[in-house]
């Protein structure tokens, strides 16, 4: 087909690919484990069509002691929001990707944002969090 996708679907097929690029997937964190899924996710394709969607929360900053973990963000990130960085830097490996970025904690104070219709909008939650309390509760969506 000559496309960028073309290994992948040698190997899985074409309706797989056209299947992960409608996919709508929620990540929850955008450290050193949602940094490299969203790298993963726009190699793949996954959200990148029309259709599909990658959003990603984190309601952190960039830090100097990220760069080390966190291969998104470059020193002319520091001070800046990690979903919305990580997001623009994921879209830089692939154009077609389709992304929103969020800065708020997914809790039971931001329900308002991550209402019940958001949660059943999405097809993969991605729980990229590094506590216990956030996890037990994107667990319970």
């Amino acid at each position: 087909m000559n496309s960028r996708y073309d290994d992948q679907i040698a190997i899985f097929g074409r309706e797989f690919q056209e299947e992960i690029v409608r996919q709508k997937t929620f990540v929850v964190g955008a450290g050193a484990l949602g940094c490299e899924l969203l790298k993963a996710f726009a190699l793949m394709g996954l959200g990148c069509s029309i259709n599909g969607k990658v959003s990603v929360t984190d309601n952190d900053h960039i830090e100097l002691s990220n760069l080390n973990r966190q291969f998104l963000f470059r020193n002319k990130h520091i001070g800046k929001s990690k979903a919305k960085v990580a997001c623009k830097e994921a879209q830089r490996i692939n154009p077609e990707l389709s992304t929103k970025p969020y800065e708020s904690l997914v809790c039971a104070d931001n329900e308002d944002i991550f209402d019940d219709k958001f949660w059943e909008r999405q097809d993969y939650i991605v729980n990229a969090v590094d506590n216990r309390a956030a996890r037990l509760y994107i667990d319970s969506k």
